[in-house]
């Protein structure tokens, strides 16, 4: 008998909780339901970091008068076919400097953006590159490398090293 009881009153609930709703509303903890129409539009949170190279150098162009383009590298323009390949850069970007050759791309038109998934993947690429322009010698050029996380910033010695300073300070390393 008082198991039927029991469930006599867990059915009374659950009646009473689909009846129609009473004259006074009922206290909730829940948030209010909204429509499409009347919802607030979610704040979009402001970047701590840029999110690919392209950002980065549009950044720099910002605070470096002698920038004159930035170039976004796709699989097509990837002359190194790096690009999007395990632990290979996940974008670049070419930036062309006033300093530099006009017309030409890559580290040659002024400096080269490239992001990584992780810091220890950039670190890998400048270290490559620094060894084998050392091993190389200076007729296969200079360049410097700024680096923050996983962001590296190659700029060509072509450049001055007064251009290089700015590149350094608008980059923040």
């Amino acid at each position: 008998m008082r198991k039927h009881l029991v469930a006599l009153g867990v059915a009374a609930t659950i009646l009473v909780g689909c009846s129609a709703p009473s004259t006074q509303p009922a206290a909730s903890t829940a948030a209010p339901e909204t429509t499409a129409a009347s919802a607030a539009p979610t704040p979009t949170p402001v970047p701590t970091q840029a999110t690919d190279a392209t950002a980065v150098a549009t950044e720099l162009k910002a605070k470096i008068s002698s920038i004159t383009g930035i170039t976004t590298v796709t699989e097509e323009l990837d002359s190194n076919k790096l690009l999007g390949r395990p632990n290979q850069y996940t974008s670049a970007a070419w930036i062309a400097d006033a300093g530099a050759t006009p017309g030409e791309t890559g580290i040659d038109s002024g400096a080269v953006v490239e992001m990584f998934a992780n810091e220890a993947d950039a670190t890998a690429r400048s270290e490559y590159i620094q060894g084998i322009l050392q091993k190389a010698g200076p007729a296969f050029g200079t360049e410097w490398h700024h680096q923050k996380g996983n962001v590296l910033l190659r700029v060509s010695g072509v450049l001055s090293p007064s251009v290089n300073d700015l590149y350094k300070a608008g980059f923040g390393s």
